[in-house]
């Protein structure tokens, strides 16, 4: 099998139409699939109600730094309450994305980021210093073709990496590091934390997701725009200088008469009139040249802005708190998935299969079925199938890997159950 060099690690497959693919396959008689349907459920069920723990350890953990919340204050967060609820907030949410299949985007993907020319002829500044932490992780990457313009092709073809899913997390610094800024008018909230989903993004542009991006123009629109008003500046300049020449000599001529010479204010005649009124023409052509030019910065300042508020518009997925709903849903789909398919493939093995084996069959199947390479994660399925007590592993001579086997699916939806009563067991008290 030729696999994909950029193979991904989450399934790309909806919960519900795998299961039904898998009842419908060689992999499952009709006698079984009914059996097969029940264990689906009971399992879909478990890591539910497992991962609805998890959304309330979020939620608790997330409310003191939440900007949208409209809880009311009935306990007051002490410091050190509030640094242990964020460092366990941090370490619940980077589990539950690793479980959904994310990884961490390094510091070298992020300089990347930043260092790279904008897709969206924009170019941002992210002040890094305003946080207190910073996190991103991704999942699903895609390579894409796209049409460029150029100062010299008109259009150039450009390969580009874009991230299906983008989840980024940002603790903001206190009021203190503002104030000594003398900085007002924040668009956020000192010492809050924002999460946010996004999707789409390409790699080259993961600094617009950032909250305080600030737009600044590239070089060649800054050339562009300089060359435009030297131009300009020159043939202005050319058409007012007699006017600004006259009314200097004229100046110059009542200052000496009045400064120098203590005299009194000279009358003027015709024609040092006319120079006078052609000198404040000059100026204000001026005045109107420099205004035009600093309109149109302005202007182009806000097509910018413009460029990247359409952008973000339609690549945001979600905000804070709901964000853990999206991630959790994501999460539990992921781990459903890698455990059906290592139950079922170890299940319809006669003999077993070793980790390894388990995870080609896996892969191959995938590829035929859905031609999509996937990187099965299976130490994680193995993980999960050892701790439900669905699989067992049969000793092997020193040296040769160990022998996995599934329980048969009847006794599997037997201990599914046990599990499920155990939830709602009432806890026995401590001695």
């Amino acid at each position: 099998m030729k696999v994909q060099a950029d193979r991904q690690r989450f399934i790309p497959v909806a919960k519900s139409q795998l299961v039904g693919d898998l009842a419908h396959s060689e992999l499952v008689s009709r006698n079984e699939r009914d059996d097969f349907l029940l264990f689906s459920r009971m399992l879909a069920s478990l890591f539910h109600f497992e991962f609805h723990a998890q959304t309330e350890a979020l939620r608790e953990s997330y409310r003191p730094f939440d900007p949208d919340s409209d809880m009311l204050i009935t306990k007051s967060v002490t410091p050190q309450e509030k640094d242990a609820l964020e460092k366990r907030f941090i370490d619940v949410f980077a589990t539950i994305l690793n479980q959904a299949n994310y990884q961490q985007i390094t510091e070298t993907d992020l300089a990347f980021a930043i260092n790279r020319e904008s897709l969206f002829d924009i170019s941002l500044f992210v002040d890094f210093g305003d946080f207190e932490n910073q996190l991103l992780f991704c999942r699903g990457s895609r390579s894409r073709q796209i049409q460029r313009r150029s100062c010299f092709v008109k259009n150039k073809t450009v390969d580009i990496t874009v991230y299906d899913r983008v989840a980024l997390i940002i603790k903001f610094k206190g009021e203190a590091h503002f104030e000594a800024q003398d900085r007002q008018n924040l668009n956020f909230q000192p010492s809050s934390m924002l999460v946010k989903l996004f999707k789409n993004i390409p790699k080259g542009d993961l600094e617009m997701l950032f909250p305080n991006a600030q737009v600044r123009m590239k070089l060649k629109d800054k050339l562009l725009m300089g060359g435009l008003a030297l131009g300009g500046g020159i043939t202005v300049f050319l058409k007012a200088g007699a006017g600004l020449v006259a009314m200097a000599g004229i100046l110059w001529l009542m200052f000496r008469t009045i400064v120098v010479s203590g005299g009194e204010i000279p009358a003027l005649g015709p024609v040092e009139v006319s120079g006078m009124i052609g000198g404040v023409t000059a100026l204000a052509t001026i005045g109107a040249f420099l205004f035009k030019q600093w309109n149109s910065y302005k202007n182009r300042k806000i097509k910018f802005m413009k460029t990247l508020g359409d952008n973000l518009y339609f690549k945001n997925l979600d905000n804070n708190a709901g964000v853990f709903h999206h991630i959790v849903a994501d999460a539990e789909e992921e781990e459903f998935k890698e455990v059906l398919l290592g139950y079922l493939f170890l299940l319809k093995s006669k003999d077993g299969l070793t980790a390894q084996a388990l995870d080609a069959a896996i892969e191959d199947w995938f590829v035929k079925v859905y031609k999509a390479a996937i990187d099965f994660e299976i130490e994680d399925a193995l993980a999960k199938l050892k701790r439900l007590n669905l699989c067992t592993a049969k000793a092997s001579l020193a040296g040769e890997p160990t022998i996995l086997t599934a329980v048969p699916l009847s006794e599997a939806c037997r201990r599914l159950d046990r599990l499920w009563d155990a939830f709602f067991q009432p806890e026995t008290p401590a001695p």
